[in-house]
């Protein structure tokens, strides 16, 4: 089976993880040099891209929002530019989480595995976001039962899933099936850059709890 090529090494690799343990020590390693490796190299937009869809649809500036594989804190910069204030985030890397942290953005950070149950209450956010986590290497589909757990009742999630992945592992299956069970409701779902380039990398999808 062939490697899964990235946009560089640094992405090339991040895509071959396959385990806990080299995700932990994967980011150990790159913690303090991701935002450099990821915004000034590779021009990453996703995060920023992503954020934009959630202002778009929760427009609750003391909405409780909830940063699924928060890493750095990418996302909730933006959301902390345009006026939300309760954001929390979890992840695996307590060295991401420690940078994370360092910005003085979050209300609470957790470190955990997002593919067991996240300790948070029912119907606790009424946002969630992520992006980049939903990748080759990282999580699958299965937590987005748990996620919209945490949701409340019109509560909303918005995150990007790769391309490669949108029905190989089963995401466009999940998000149907939440749907049609009346759990969700679709609100925006298209593809998208992920970096400033011509190429398409993945899904970005929004979704409704609606009950």
């Amino acid at each position: 089976m062939s490697k899964v090529k990235g946009p560089s090494a640094f992405v090339s690799e991040a895509y071959q993880l396959d385990d806990e343990t080299g995700r932990v020590d994967f980011y150990k390693k790159w913690a303090d040099d991701y935002d450099h490796q990821m915004l000034d190299e590779l021009k990453y937009v996703a995060p920023e891209a992503i954020a934009r869809l959630l202002c778009a649809h929760l427009t609750n500036k003391e909405a409780e929002i909830f940063d699924v594989g928060c890493g750095t804190g990418l996302t909730c910069r933006y959301l902390v530019d345009n006026g939300y204030k309760a954001l929390d985030g979890i992840d695996l890397s307590p060295d991401m989480v420690r940078v994370a942290g360092d910005q003085g953005i979050y209300r609470d950070l957790i470190v955990g595995d997002v593919n067991q149950p996240i300790k948070r209450p029912t119907a606790s956010y009424d946002g969630v976001i992520s992006s980049g986590t939903f990748t080759h290497g990282h999580v699958g589909p299965e937590p987005l039962d748990d996620i919209f757990r945490i949701l409340r009742p019109g509560g909303v999630l918005a995150c990007t899933v790769h391309r490669d992945l949108w029905e190989s592992q089963g995401f466009k299956q999940k998000f149907e099936m939440l749907v049609s069970s009346g759990n969700a409701r679709c609100l925006e779902l298209k593809t998208g850059r992920y970096y400033d380039t011509d190429n398409t990398e993945g899904w970005f999808c929004v979704y409704q709890k609606t009950s």
